[in-house]
């Protein structure tokens, strides 16, 4: 079971934050994530720089569980070679979702942004220990009679842009829930993402030392690597 995300970094002799770091965690039996892959590309492409390394443990896996906000980059990343159950964020698509309100122009805090978000976060949320099969088809018939009735909202208030990403997410919003792993998703690779925020945004950087410093700084968070013990030693 994985999480992958992106986010973009400012990089010398490019505007704004002009390349994406990528990051692919793996949630630990105990709690928490280790950072097993990280790569420096253009946005939208370039996962498989991260992922090639990794293809001959993920290929030993029957299945493997990835969790992302929907970047379609991610799996075509992946290739062929790994059995994958894909699922989208439940946390990223309420929050994507104020963005596309934004788009198609409905005031925050109205009563049918207020409405539109309420039934979306209900969608959204899923129950821990459901394991009854019958009990999980329910549900999600369910929840997805919602969100096609949500869609339809959208459509009639003219939300175009909200309708379609409504439409884009649907079908892998609840395969985890399906396959009887874990339904609800947390998103604890922004957790991750923050952290390097913190260090990468005191400038512009060279790919080559954006990449070292997230490097030790993501393995002294969430891999036990201390750089002091690693001197000494």
């Amino acid at each position: 079971m994985g999480q992958a995300d992106g986010t973009g970094i400012p990089i010398r002799g490019i505007r704004k934050r002009g390349k994406e770091l990528k990051v692919f965690v793996q949630l630990k039996r105990t709690g928490g994530v280790r950072v097993v892959g990280l790569a420096i590309g253009s946005y939208e492409g370039e996962w498989e720089k991260l992922f090639e390394p990794l293809l001959g443990g993920l290929k030993r896996f029957k299945q493997f569980f990835l969790v992302t906000d929907g970047d379609t980059s991610i799996l075509k990343g992946l290739g062929d070679g790994v059995k994958v159950v894909f699922q989208r964020c439940l946390w990223h698509i309420p929050h994507q979702f104020k963005w596309y309100l934004w788009k198609d122009g409905v005031k925050r805090k109205s009563r049918p942004w207020i409405y539109a978000l309420a039934e979306l976060l209900e969608i959204c949320a899923i129950r821990s220990y459901v394991d009854e099969q019958k009990l999980i088809h329910q549900m999600v018939r369910r929840k997805e009679q919602r969100l096609s009735e949500l869609i339809d909202y959208c459509r009639q208030q003219g939300w175009t842009r909200c309708a379609t990403y409504l439409e884009n997410a649907a079908s892998d919003m609840f395969t985890g829930l399906l396959n009887r792993l874990q339904g609800r998703t947390v998103s604890l690779v922004e957790r991750v993402m923050r952290t390097v925020n913190m260090r990468i945004k005191v400038g512009k950087w060279s790919v080559e030392g954006a990449l070292n410093a997230t490097k030790i700084r993501l393995a002294y968070y969430y891999n036990g690597f201390d750089p002091c013990l690693d001197r000494a030693a």
